[in-house]
């Protein structure tokens, strides 16, 4: 589950340019995205010192990505995402829904969080929907920054593929769904079809091929294996 703090800088005027931004989006969005062909489909399975601790199924098209992420964990909580992707592989709009639980004859997952999150120039607003009720916050972010969802993969291989779209800088920008701060990665490439991801002092190793996909990796310092299946 993800929470974000707000920013104390958050402009007014953004903020309202932001909203409208959303609305169209909502409106328009939709209709042009479900009947899109998906064009990469797979799934990250993701485990920690050999037990598996996250599942990710995701279908990825030119113009939009989605997917579930499904933690192993007591409360069995799962993250689904629905994002759009520009021509630069940047994502102006994530949606996500946080449930706890599963759906059985007899009971359904519970919706504990949905969140929309509206990323515009050099700034995001994430509506927050919780049992705490609805909440608006705009944070100050780098223009064309990727949204980062702890142990999601399929964000991570965006991610690359936004590097990939602008080769001439070896930076990215993430946009942390956990705290509402933004992080500068660094891409290096390594031997053969292999690359590194500095985010902060947790280094990614991760194996991609010649379109961007990523077919699997580890994270060392927190003995994280992924695997594409």
């Amino acid at each position: 589950m993800f929470s974000v703090s707000p920013s104390p800088n958050a402009d007014v005027t953004r903020f309202l340019l932001l909203r409208v931004l959303w609305i169209l989006l909502l409106v328009v969005v939709p209709a042009g995205l479900n009947g899109q062909t998906a064009t990469d489909s797979g799934t990250f399975v993701v485990r920690h010192a050999g037990d598996t601790v996250a599942v990710e199924r995701f279908t990825r098209g030119a113009t939009k990505l989605e997917g579930t992420l499904q933690l192993k964990n007591a409360k069995r909580t799962s993250e689904r995402y629905s994002g759009v992707i520009a021509p630069d592989a940047s994502m102006p709009l994530l949606q996500v829904t946080v449930r706890e639980g599963v759906d059985s004859g007899m009971t359904r997952a519970r919706i504990v969080q949905r969140a929309r999150v509206i990323f515009k120039q050099d700034s995001v607003a994430v509506d927050e929907l919780s049992g705490a009720g609805m909440m608006t916050r705009v944070f100050e972010t780098e223009e064309g920054a990727v949204p980062y969802l702890n142990l999601s993969f399929a964000l991570l291989e965006q991610a690359v593929r936004r590097a990939r779209a602008t080769p001439q800088s070896s930076k990215v920008a993430f946009f942390n769904l956990g705290g509402g701060q933004t992080l500068q990665a660094t891409v290096s490439r390594s031997a053969g079809d292999s690359l590194t991801l500095d985010i902060g002092d947790v280094r990614y190793h991760l194996r991609v091929d010649q379109a961007g996909r990523v077919l699997g990796g580890s994270i060392p310092v927190q003995n994280v294996v992924v695997e594409r299946y």
